[in-house]
């Protein structure tokens, strides 16, 4: 059970560093083109600000995501340098859940978010209404909720990365 736990971490770390990467790749080529067109041929394109902009948006989220499911998100970690390992494994569990809660309920705000945007259908950019670009914020909250409830039931040991598990260059713990 450990190994197929370990082996969708793993799979599902590289993937969000491939969509993060192509997310990042798009939008300095956008940025590049989009400056090009101004200084040298004086125009530019009209969808180019609002599309970095949401890209940014997108790229916020999906880092937050996969910072969360690398251990790597905001934390105080006083308690684990001052109780012994048995007492911050609980209290890690602890702010495990107490996050959880805060995902669920920022997912359910920004999904009352989007449903206003929705009603309200302003805008729309290349085609699509603007809110369904802001589905990105409840589903990764959504995400993050899951993988914090994730973090507080699996066994600590299996959140923790091997050597031969990380990239290279890396030697990151989840726990």
């Amino acid at each position: 059970m450990e190994n197929a736990f370990r082996l969708v971490c793993r799979w599902v770390d590289r993937m969000e560093r491939m969509v993060l990467a192509v997310l990042v790749t798009g939008m300095v080529g956008l940025s590049a083109l989009q400056i090009l067109l101004r200084n040298v041929w004086h125009t530019g394109l009209n969808w180019a600000e609002p599309l970095l902009g949401m890209a940014l948006l997108w790229l916020t989220m999906l880092g937050a995501l996969a910072a969360a499911g690398l251990g790597r998100h905001l934390s105080i970690d006083l308690a684990a340098a001052l109780l012994p390992r048995r007492g911050s494994i609980w209290v890690g569990r602890a702010t495990s859940v107490f996050a959880a809660i805060v995902c669920g309920l920022l997912a359910w705000a920004a999904g009352r978010y989007v449903g206003v945007q929705r009603e309200m259908e302003t805008n729309a950019l290349l085609g699509w209404p603007v809110w369904k670009y802001y589905m990105v914020i409840p589903v990764a909250f959504w995400l993050m909720a899951i993988r914090m409830v994730i973090r507080a039931v699996v066994p600590a040991a299996w959140l923790v990365h091997r050597d031969e598990e990380c990239l290279p260059g890396e030697g990151r713990t989840l726990s």
